[in-house]
């Protein structure tokens, strides 16, 4: 309220909810030398009884899942982001036990393989060198509703951690790199994403992926901001700028082919077909014969039981690899799952006119009505008879 001083926000900034705290204010922080006539006398020494109901703090996460409330404030400018490497110790409490206490230095997005919960990373985008924190990290960001046994977190635990960005180095945006640098970028995030899909981390492992071809792929030129043709004033910085390395444009070029691959092997691990087809396809537009990605877009149709586009992809892989016994068993299960599809449509139109019980209606008898002679017609064949095979695809 209105001439209370700094202590306000300074103490209940440590209070937990629920909790009742008797807050004493000296003057300075209270009313001062001129009081608050006529209840409260000049330079008055104040005692507060608070209780914390409920606070709330930064939103790191966008829904509530991360909150931030700073208790002592950092220097500079600049927040961390992605791909930096961050100095931070942190103690962690679930309600009263403290659980954890912990200094650790690790690359800003790669947590997970420290064992950083993605909520205090979160929270470390929105902080400033040397600004500690108190931010409570609700389970979905935390462990989840598995816990974690070794440091005793129950599942569904919402946890409170003491959090000190202690130092950070920040990371280069793309346009900041040398060529050789993405390189060395992208091939130390392919070796970190095999490292997670081996651990069965494939979301993490689709994470780092995806980087590498975000760091690697050409960027669009800006025409608008480029100078007119007859322009005599060009320099020769510009265009030795835009002469292209061939060895850079190799590694780039194979380091994306596999990043694609690899993307789309983690979103069959996810349950995603159509997602891992276009990472096939964005594959295959660099390398229209690499194995693997032929491959796993007949898997991407499969998954999603597009049996007989499944086939021709798999097709696709024998034409460059004769020998590929994998393809070749794909497409024998593709074309046993065609013909099991049109054996059950079959049946069930066969089932679907019975269900009618429709009968001819019988005729009105005639006896002097002279009937019709068909025997000289030719017999016509059942349709969708059960001699009828389907048609063999050459593989």
């Amino acid at each position: 309220s209105s001439g209370i001083n700094a202590e306000w926000p300074l103490r209940p900034g440590t209070m937990k909810r629920g909790e009742t705290a008797v807050l004493t204010c000296k003057p300075e922080y209270a009313y001062g030398a001129s009081g608050s006539p006529p209840k409260i006398p000049p330079n008055s020494t104040l005692e507060f009884e608070v209780e914390m109901h409920d606070f709330f703090g930064d939103d790191c996460s966008d829904d509530g899942g991360v909150s931030k409330n700073t208790t002592k404030e950092g220097s500079g400018l600049s927040n961390p982001r992605e791909g930096s490497t961050v100095s931070v110790s942190w103690s962690m409490k679930h309600l009263d036990r403290d659980l954890e206490t912990r200094s650790v230095k690790f690359i800003l997005g790669d947590g997970a393989g420290e064992g950083v919960v993605p909520g205090v990373e979160k929270a470390l985008l929105k902080m400033k060198k040397g600004e500690s924190a108190n931010v409570t990290v609700k389970s979905p960001y935390a462990y989840g509703d598995v816990g974690d046994a070794k440091l005793a977190v129950p599942g569904g635990a919402d946890l409170v951690y003491n959090l000190t960005l202690e130092d950070f180095e920040q990371a280069k945006y793309k346009y900041e790199m040398s060529n050789a640098e993405k390189i060395e970028f992208a091939e130390k995030a392919k070796e970190l994403g095999t490292e997670y899909f081996k651990a069965g981390k494939f979301d993490l492992a689709l994470k780092k992926y995806k980087v590498i071809t975000e760091y690697l792929e050409p960027e669009a030129e800006d025409f608008d901001d480029m100078p007119d043709s007859d322009d005599e004033d060009k320099d020769g910085e510009a265009e030795k700028s835009e002469e292209k390395d061939p060895e850079h444009e190799r590694k780039s070029q194979l380091l994306q082919v596999a990043s694609y691959s690899n993307q789309a092997l983690c979103l069959l691990k996810l349950q995603d077909g159509i997602n891992a087809f276009k990472a096939c396809e964005s594959a295959l537009k660099l390398d229209p014969k690499n194995i693997k990605a032929l491959f796993r877009r007949g898997q991407s149709a499969e998954m999603s039981q597009e049996w007989e586009d499944a086939i021709g992809h798999f097709k696709a892989v024998l034409e460059e690899d004769p020998k590929n016994t994998a393809a070749a068993s794909k497409i024998k299960f593709c074309r046993n799952k065609v013909m099991s599809f049109k054996q059950a449509q079959k049946k069930k139109y066969a089932n679907m006119f019975e269900r009618t019980n429709f009968k001819e209606p019988e005729p009105i008898k005639d006896e002097n009505k002279v009937k019709p002679d068909f025997s000289d017609d030719e017999e016509g064949e059942a349709i969708g008879s059960d001699e009828e095979k389907p048609q063999e695809m050459e593989v």
